[in-house]
């Protein structure tokens, strides 16, 4: 084992586990070729919630290609194998219903696809279906990206561009009464003037506002902290933007009057009042709220909040808020934040979503009546690596009173929103179900979504999977197949902060995972996975060590206890290196991520051939941003799966998922 390092004058204390273990001939079997010939059967179930419906009169397809569906809703069907499955609920009795699944995850013992239990609300008089989507821009680095990763927004074909970033989703909230997300960035056709003396501004040119409403976007919110970046100009021009193309909009204004101002609309004989809100002033000068004679977002305080939800049920409409703020980056509401939020559902809102923090929080039944504490992002350039996974949130209203809620799980892959799959759905599962419980708001599972309903109903349960090494993951089971499931882990103490490493989520049409980092090799994603589809592959470009990393650091967590774990399988006999990088204090982020030192924080020899489980402990005494790297010497392939870096004791109190065994 090499010395430990002393980043930022804190030291390491390490430890290294290393198993060898030959791959399982079912785990061979689940190890699925991209696409193959032969067809394959297809088996599930599908139900209509809310109405009498026949399930044989849905249309029903996975990938495109019908299956049948009899009286009692079984599925079955045959379709090509292929890496990801899409199922498609349509009918006219019903809301269309989407769900996605990577190959691994509905994979059958037997060869077959199995899916999972899914449902379709049905249609109703009254009822209406809308969807909500975390903050989103379209600028900075999808027109000048880093690391010299490809372009997603060319000047020649804008528009065409920044529809196909959507284009994963639209399935989801097309066909919507109502979709909304939080348009976080100023709209014009260039840079429209001076900005405030902020750290960061956001701009994205008003074709954006075009692609959101051609997309089936119907409605921005604009009550943030980025719509006054560019002050009058660039306020002016959002709202012109937006105007043009279509989209409803409220939250912000050239006066507070003007701000505070709900856009009212009609849907399916329901009247919703949409109501949009920033929860604080911002400390530059002049500051980003709306003021009596100062455009700006508007101010969310108490009394605002509750004055305009009052004056939109007074007037008969049902108020829907949608509030910006809290911390960034945290698990939970501000005291503030979740005060604002539920005064709003006293005076009467029908509902709440949140947003600002860019990751997840939880949801909470108050009053009989949904808030979403953040949503996370949804279409958005950061590279932070914990803003990847995230929510966006379905929600069924009969008038102003809640039927059924969805929680479609994301992963923000290439800086755009797509289902998400594998790990990062696991991950962003678990998050929102202990968040949600902490306040006594169950959230069951159907088809890989969260689903809540006003009377409550079984919350999902996790099922405790051996890892190796004494390591236990909490996983929610997916697929529809039958098998054994463990009680979960009771004790969960670990979260993984890699999310990805399954690897079963890193491409998703072009879309492909851009968060990698290889020094002396070439990377690809290969359908030769241990334990599902796809695996990380690395191959030496020459006779020197090669090494993979995340591209960032993960943001400081808990105690400063880490494990950094996985499967690999070398052609050769073969070192393996673990190492991690800090992030000092004070130095500025890219230039840390090119100059700091690596730490080795343990090393061991591996034969080749067969599958092999590694496990480096280590303990930073310092709470500082950080990132592993591993190191092969040998000049051979190897293969990477099922990789995890858990932080242990977490002080930022975000739920655990991981838990050591005996």
């Amino acid at each position: 084992m090499a010395d430990a390092g002393t980043p930022g004058g804190g030291r390491l204390a390490v430890a290294l586990m290393l198993a060898a273990m030959a791959l399982p001939a079912q785990a061979q079997a689940q190890a699925l070729p991209t696409v193959a010939a032969a067809q394959h059967a297809v088996s599930g179930q599908v139900r209509v919630v809310g109405g009498s419906v026949d399930p044989a009169m849905l249309d029903v397809r996975l990938n495109g290609e019908p299956v049948t569906v009899d009286g009692s809703g079984r599925i079955a069907g045959a379709v090509v194998r292929a890496e990801r499955y899409q199922l498609r609920v349509a009918g006219a009795a019903v809301f269309p219903a989407t769900y996605d699944f990577a190959g691994a995850e509905v994979a059958g013992a037997d060869g077959g696809i199995v899916l999972p239990p899914v449902e379709a609300v049905a249609r109703a008089p009254g009822r209406v279906e809308l969807f909500f989507g975390g903050d989103a821009m379209i600028g900075r680095r999808f027109e000048t990206p880093i690391w010299g990763e490809p372009v997603r927004v060319r000047q020649a074909t804008r528009a065409a561009d920044m529809a196909a970033l959507l284009a994963p989703m639209r399935p989801y909230f097309e066909s919507s009464d109502l979709a909304s997300v939080n348009l976080e960035t100023v709209l014009a056709t260039a840079t429209p003037g001076d900005a405030p003396d902020k750290s960061v501004v956001f701009f994205t040119h008003s074709d954006a506002a075009g692609a959101l409403a051609s997309a089936g976007i119907d409605f921005v919110t604009l009550g943030n902290n980025h719509v006054y970046d560019f002050l009058e100009p660039g306020l002016g021009s959002t709202v012109a933007a937006l105007d043009t193309a279509g989209l409803r909009w409220s939250g912000a204004g050239a006066n507070e009057s003007e701000a505070l101002r709900a856009a009212r609309i009609a849907l399916g004989g329901s009247r919703f009042a949409m109501l949009g809100y920033v929860g604080w002033q911002g400390r530059v000068e002049p500051n980003q709220v709306a003021g009596p004679d100062k455009g700006g977002a508007a101010f969310g305080t108490d009394a605002s909040i509750a004055e305009s939800v009052r004056r939109e049920v007074a007037a008969g409409w049902a108020p829907i808020v949608q509030y910006h703020g809290s911390t960034e980056y945290s698990a939970r509401p501000t005291e503030i934040s979740e005060r604002r939020m539920k005064r709003a559902i006293d005076e009467g809102a029908a509902l709440v979503v949140a947003h600002h923090p860019h990751v997840p929080q939880g949801f909470e039944l108050y009053r009989g009546r949904l808030i979403a504490y953040s949503l996370g992002n949804f279409l958005f350039d950061q590279y932070f690596p914990e803003t990847h996974g995230s929510i966006a949130l379905k929600v069924w209203m009969d008038g102003d009173r809640l039927f059924r809620a969805e929680i479609v799980p994301l992963q923000i892959l290439d800086y755009r929103p797509v289902p998400a799959l594998g790990g990062v759905r696991q991950a962003m599962l678990r998050r929102i179900v202990a968040l949600s419980a902490e306040r006594a708001t169950p959230i069951a599972l159907v088809g890989g979504h969260g689903v809540i309903v006003p009377e409550g109903s079984a919350a999902a349960a996790g099922c405790a999977q051996p890892y190796g090494a004494g390591l236990i993951e909490n996983r929610f089971p997916i697929s529809g197949a039958p098998g054994q499931c463990s009680r979960a882990a009771e004790v969960a103490r670990g979260r993984d902060l890699l999310m990805r490493g399954d690897f079963e989520a890193v491409r998703f049409d072009d879309a492909v995972d851009r968060s990698w980092a290889t020094t002396g090799a070439t990377l690809a994603f290969e359908p030769v996975g241990r334990s599902g589809g796809v695996a990380l592959v690395l191959r030496p470009s020459g006779t020197d060590a090669a090494s993979v990393a995340p591209k960032s650091y993960f943001r400081p967590a808990g105690a400063g206890r880490y494990s950094f774990a996985g499967w690999i399988k070398s052609a050769a006999p073969a070192r393996v290196e673990a190492l991690v990088q800090f992030h000092p204090s004070g130095s500025a982020r890219f230039e840390a991520l090119e100059t700091a030192p690596w730490q080795s924080v343990g090393a061991a020899e591996i034969g080749g051939g067969d599958w092999q489980f590694f496990r480096f402990d280590f303990t930073a005494e310092e709470r500082l941003p950080l990132r592993p790297m591993l190191r092969l010497s040998g000049a051979t392939d190897a293969t990477l799966d099922d990789v995890a870096f858990i932080a242990w004791d977490e002080s930022d109190g975000a739920p655990g998922d991981w838990s050591h065994g005996e």
